[in-house]
């Protein structure tokens, strides 16, 4: 057995040794990036089967499947008794708890678990007993405000009870269907997944024997990724923690990014605090990346104030420079982009190049531009852009505007959104299209005539609304029919209501859409929109054709998803201000840290060679917007980073173009800004206020920006100034 142990300590470096060798007691282990994380707390288990503890008394939990397999796998090569240790996620760990003491909330332990599409069901059930119609709230709305007070770990009397500080979460007699909804489930002997971990933690606090029996069986009790713990989850695991407090979490608050889902960094800053007398244990060693990728990633990271005190290093050779382009517009990017990958590939082959971006939406350039020059991609956690949703929604309209006979569109733009066309009334007008042998457009203009009660009303507004559309398109400019479609089908509310928890990602997603619309017309002669249908239907179907798993291709993938992966060549594209970091967070300083830590894990994923890239300005629908690069390229250290002559001389040029004059002394006081008055904000440049408003005692002023559109924005962060240009 010394032997044995001797063999796994000679894997690890000291600090990780004595993370391993730490057996009582609670610790937490900040684990940089590329540390070696996942072989510390694997260590840690088989160290502990070697000194004869029960495999039965270790619990180990992580987020994901994939995870937890590789984390079982890595214990198993040391010992046989490893597959007795729960290693698990927490909703699997809570399900295997439930399925023993649900019946003490009053579940058998056959209990059904709801997927997604059975919430919503059992939400529709309950908005038509409270007589609460679609079209003022969906079921999609209430399920999202119910998944945010529970990833809080809150039953419905405690919302009730702090209503005021959860009021805005939910919409109009959201409390209500709160309650309902978790009566139903409990009278369907049912949970959903959220519920997993909310009936484990009200087991806990409400049955001591449950708690007792679970602490007594876990001494030893292990977390990953503690910095992405939600309330629910750090409830859950400070409940189980015994008197021992044999607590074991590692994690690294610097790759915390994910607080739209719950996750609060401060459960592992504030470890110390929570668990007092806690050890703490660093991992600064790097063993993934180059030296120059590591440096620029610790200095970049330093900006940051809300942190755990680490410095990452490492003892690999210094490597490539990292690389900083910049190119006049984004379609010049996403070209040159697809021909540095080309004439990398001898050095860099397909399955080693990864591109990481900001917004989903960013993806639609770079996959044009893959495709024309022949370059095979693969998107990672997300569907091609052409196949979203609400893209193939808005195709749909424009192939049945250019083509009547399109059953197939038809069907599709009368459920989005409904009108109260129902799958009944569509199988009505398909029954009168076999008869009479007609395509359902011709069908529903004939309905539309008809003098039939409810249902001819229907069909008229419907195509009313198409012919409207029609006009627009063939008549006016391609640049326009994507906005001009939002508004006559009133898309955006449709969004809203259906997808309130991605709204903001499927509007980008749309904005794109018009952006290549726009460009499009701008490079095509007489362009058109069949024109463009066919040009977008061709490079589908060569694509679609050529699809293969097993080919080699390069990744693109949000840099959100890129936490935990690697890769030997990484582009970051569209490193500006308003992508990185990203418009939504500028105004808030702990958001723009989290959005430097998501820059950070970006860079950190590169092994050999980093590519940053920006553009000076980008299409959004019709308009160009000019985006000025990173504020976070400025605290990457200029030794480290290269540019082409002509990023140098644009940026240059762009430092020197604009000089700010301020007005008289008296004029620039917040209290004397009005509408009207013309203003320079640092991040969005000039623009007129349209309005200050008083929202909660901050002042703030929705602003015409000229080249960002409208924003509301605090008054302090603007300066009443005439901006002159040399």
């Amino acid at each position: 057995m010394r032997a044995e142990i001797e063999t796994l300590l000679s894997t690890l470096n000291e600090p990780q040794k004595q993370a391993v060798l730490h057996t009582q007691g609670p610790l937490v282990v900040f684990a940089g990036a590329g540390s070696g994380k996942t072989r510390v707390i694997t260590s840690r288990i088989s160290y502990l089967l070697m000194q004869q503890v029960s495999p039965l008394s270790i619990l180990a939990v992580t987020f994901t499947n994939k995870a937890a397999k590789e984390m079982r796998e890595r214990v198993e090569r040391f010992s046989p008794e490893a597959r007795f240790v729960l290693i698990s996620t927490f909703h699997s760990a809570c399900v295997r708890w439930l399925r023993e003491f649900a019946h003490l909330l009053g579940y058998t332990s056959q209990f059904t678990i709801y997927d997604e599409s059975d919430a919503k069901s059992a939400i529709n059930r309950i908005m038509k007993e409270l007589l609460i119609k679609d079209q003022d709230h969906s079921a999609q709305e209430y399920r999202h405000a119910i998944k945010q007070v529970k990833n809080k770990g809150l039953t419905p009397g405690e919302v009730h009870a702090q209503s005021r500080d959860h009021a805005g979460l939910f919409p109009e007699h959201g409390m209500e269907v709160y309650r309902r909804y978790q009566e139903l489930l409990a009278t369907s002997n049912a949970m959903d997944f959220d519920d997993l971990l909310m009936n484990m933690i009200i087991l806990l606090k409400t049955q001591p024997q449950v708690r007792d029996a679970l602490r007594k069986r876990y001494r030893y009790i292990l977390v990953d990724e503690y910095q992405d713990t939600n309330p629910a989850q750090f409830a859950l695991i400070s409940l189980l923690v015994n008197e021992e407090r044999n607590l074991f979490v590692v994690g690294d608050d610097d790759q915390s990014i994910y607080s739209w889902r719950g996750a609060d960094p401060s459960n592992i800053l504030g470890f110390q605090d929570i668990f007092p007398g806690a050890q703490q244990i660093y991992l600064e060693q790097n063993y993934r990346s180059s030296s120059t990728i590591i440096q620029a990633a610790s200095a970049l990271i330093l900006h940051n104030q809300s942190r755990a005190k680490k410095h990452l290093w490492t003892a690999n050779h210094a490597g490539a420079p990292i690389e900083f382009h910049l190119e006049y517009e984004g379609e010049m990017e996403a070209w040159w982009l697809a021909e540095k990958i080309q004439k990398e590939r001898n050095i860099f082959e397909y399955p080693h190049v990864a591109v990481f971006y900001r917004t989903n939406a960013q993806s639609r350039i770079l996959e044009d531009s893959l495709r024309k020059q022949g370059i095979p991609y693969r998107l990672f956690g997300a569907v091609k852009f052409y196949d979203r949703a609400e893209i193939k929604d808005i195709v749909a309209y424009f192939r049945l505007l250019v083509n009547e006979n399109d059953d197939v569109a038809f069907k599709r733009v009368t459920q989005v959104p409904t009108r109260g066309l129902g799958e009944q009334a569509v199988a009505k007008l398909e029954a009168f299209c076999r008869e009479q042998n007609c395509s359902l457009m011709v069908a529903a203009r004939a309905c539309a005539s008809m003098n039939l009660p409810r249902i001819s009303g229907k069909w008229m507004e419907f195509v009313t609304l198409l012919d409207r559309l029609q006009k627009a398109c063939f008549e006016g400019s391609l640049s326009n029919v994507v906005e001009y479609f939002l508004q006559a089908v009133d898309y955006k509310s449709y969004l809203i209501k259906k997808f309130p928890d991605k709204m903001q990602e499927k509007l980008e997603n749309i904005y794109e859409l018009g952006s290549a619309l726009a460009l499009y017309e701008e490079q095509q002669d007489n362009a058109t929109l069949v024109g463009w249908l066919q040009d977008i239907s061709l490079l589908e179907s060569v694509e679609n054709s050529e699809d293969d798993d097993s080919k080699p291709a390069i990744t693109l993938m949000t840099l959100h998803a890129a936490k935990g992966l690697e890769f030997k060549r990484v582009y970051i594209v569209g490193v500006e201000d308003g992508l990185i970091p990203h418009t939504n967070s500028l105004e808030d300083p702990l958001k723009v840290e989290e959005e430097r830590r998501l820059f950070y894990v970006g860079i950190t994923r590169a092994r050999e060679k980093l590519t940053l890239s920006a553009a000076r300005k980008r299409k959004v629908f019709n308009k160009w917007s000019s985006h000025a690069p990173s504020r976070f390229l400025k605290e990457l250290p200029e030794a480290l980073v290269t540019m082409d002559p002509f990023a140098k001389r644009l940026l240059n040029r762009m430092g020197a173009t604009e000089e700010i004059q301020s007005q008289d002394q008296d004029n620039t006081s917040v209290d004397s800004m009005a509408s009207g008055q013309m203003i320079y904000h640092p991040t969005f440049g000039k623009g007129k206020i349209v309005q200050i408003e008083d929202h909660w005692g901050l002042r703030q002023a929705r602003v015409e920006f000229h080249e960002f559109g409208t924003r509301t924005v605090s008054l302090e962060h603007l300066n009443p100034v005439r901006v002159s240009w040399r």
